[in-house]
Parts: structure tokens; C-alpha cells; sequence
């Protein structure tokens, strides 16, 4: 039969039918930027801002330290100086007395201590000031003058036989200059005039700019009460604690002061020499030091 020809096509149907154009989707609301990590680092306080001013920045570095808790920075100096505290007998030093207790000052020698310490505390925080201030329900100390301190468990210390600081100081020497003729009396009146529990603020730059210098020390020999004397930032820092006519000498202030941290020793033709506790070497050369 005839060729029926292609199929009947329908109307064409154009696109598919679209709905509205959605836009983009809703958002919350603004949340503000990201928070910040504190400054210092996970578990670290903040810095310690140097500068003048520096008693309120030290309040201020303990009061950034949380009030009911330990960071993890201070609970691995913690558990480093309680462990020292009970290793004593075992790591006592060979120049120290059986039975002797530890001291502050010893804590230099133990590594993990030094380790902690360097990651936790700023330069003008001492040692003593955050243990009082934060392991002193466990840790405790006892003044026995020269600006040390005997180191115990809270409640195994013997009892008190020692005078504080400063009541059996007749022995001093007068070596090192500044002091002149000035009787035992003047100089306990001016000990007596600065505070008891810290350091002024020049104290504090002082005690800073010996450290400072000592650190930078590279000679064999250990450096004599000389061989600061030209440095400016110490003869600055002097002058406002100890200024002209002070009836006290850097000697004595140092013994009297920082003992526990910077020791003395009698060197050659009346010089004294000085360096940091327990590393003072037995013997005194009578060359001059020299830096390097």
C-alpha cells in the first residue's frame, strides 16, 4: 500500500518548567572572628613586659595565672621540685653535711628544675616568689638569712632554731668599698629600710644587670668586684640602690640580698670575686679577669 509517512508529532514542549531562582543560602548571624590563643602558648602565661613599671607587671603575671588551678608549666615545675625535695638524701652535694637540708639555691644544680623554670618564669620572677605564691600549701620555706631559703614538704621542716635575715650579721665583711667607716648600725638601718618580701624596683635592676653579666662571662676565672664596676648598666642600677655616702658596699648588698642566688668569695690583695651559687670555683687567681 502507499507509504504512511513519518508518525504525527505533538506541539513541541519547550524546557522543562524552572522554579524561582533560590539565591544563595540563608547564613546565621555574624559571629566575629576566631578566637585567639592566648599569648604565651598552650599552658604558658603571658609574657612579662619588662619595661617600667615593673612591680605592677609582676602582679599583673601572677594574676593572668589561673586562681584555681596549676597550667600544665607550673604543675611540671611543681612535680620537678617536689621530686628534688624527696631525692635530696640521694642528691645532696658532696661539699654539703650529711643530714643538711636543701636549699633554694641548690635548685640550680637539677636539670629538670632549670628546665621548667626557664619555660615558666620571666627573669625578674624569683623562684621563691612562685612557690610561696603558688605550691605553698606543699612546698615550704624558711629564711636563714643571706637571702637563702631551706626547702621543705609543708610540715616536715625542723623546727625554727635560726633568726631571720639580718639578726646575726655582725660578721660581714667591710670588703668590696662603698661602706667606708660606717658602723654595723647604720648599716642594718638601711637593710631595714627596704622591703622584706621583695625587691624595689632598682633592686630588681640590679639584681638583673649581675645575672645579665654573669651569664655573659666567658673567662675561667670568675669575675671580681672590679670587673663590674665599669659596666654601666650595673653602675646604673647601683647607683640607684646603693647611691654615694650609702653606708652598705655591692658586697654586702649582694650577700645580704640575693645570697641565694650570687655568692661571694674573699679573692687576692682585699678584692672580693663573685658568681653564681654553687659554681664559684674553691680557689681565687690574683691576674685580673678579664671579659672576652
Amino acid at each position: 500500500g502507499p507509504c504512511p509517512g513519518p508518525p504525527p508529532m505533538g506541539p513541541c514542549p519547550g524546557p522543562p518548567l524552572m522554579g524561582p531562582c533560590p539565591g544563595p543560602p540563608p547564613m546565621g548571624p555574624f559571629m566575629g572572628p576566631p578566637p585567639m590563643m592566648p599569648q604565651g602558648g598552650m599552658g604558658m602565661p603571658p609574657p612579662m613586659d619588662m619595661g617600667a613599671g615593673q612591680g605592677n607587671d609582676k602582679e599583673a603575671w601572677f594574676a593572668n595565672l589561673p586562681t584555681d588551678e596549676l597550667l600544665p608549666a607550673e604543675l611540671a615545675l611543681r612535680e620537678a621540685v617536689i621530686s628534688w625535695i624527696r631525692r635530696w638524701p640521694e642528691c645532696r652535694p658532696s661539699h654539703r653535711s650529711a643530714g643538711s637540708s636543701p636549699q633554694l639555691s641548690d635548685t640550680g644544680q637539677d636539670n629538670e628544675i632549670r628546665r621548667c623554670r626557664a619555660e615558666l618564669l620571666p627573669s625578674k620572677i624569683r623562684l621563691a616568689e612562685w612557690i610561696e605564691r603558688r605550691i605553698g600549701g606543699e612546698v615550704e620555706l624558711k629564711s636563714i638569712g643571706n637571702g637563702q631559703h631551706e626547702v621543705f614538704l609543708r610540715g616536715s621542716a625542723p623546727p625554727e632554731t635560726r633568726t631571720r635575715s639580718g639578726a646575726s650579721s655582725g660578721k660581714r665583711s667591710r670588703s668590696g668599698g662603698g661602706s667606708g667607716g660606717a658602723s654595723q648600725e647604720e648599716k642594718e638601718d638601711f637593710f631595714a629600710s627596704l622591703p622584706g618580701d621583695e625587691f624595689s624596683p632598682g633592686e630588681e635592676s640590679l639584681r638583673a644587670a649581675l645575672l645579665y653579666f654573669l651569664d655573659r662571662w666567658t673567662s675561667s676565672s670568675p669575675p671580681s668586684g672590679d670587673d663590674c664596676s665599669n659596666q654601666e648598666e650595673i653602675s646604673k642600677a647601683r647607683r640607684m640602690v646603693l647611691p654615694r655616702g650609702c653606708p652598705v658596699s655591692l658586697k654586702e648588698w649582694i650577700d645580704r640580698r640575693i645570697g641565694g642566688e650570687i655568692e661571694t668569695r674573699a679573692g687576692s690583695s682585699g678584692s672580693w670575686i663573685f658568681g653564681i651559687r654553687g659554681k664559684l670555683p674553691g680557689g681565687t687567681s690574683s691576674a685580673k679577669r678579664r671579659r672576652t
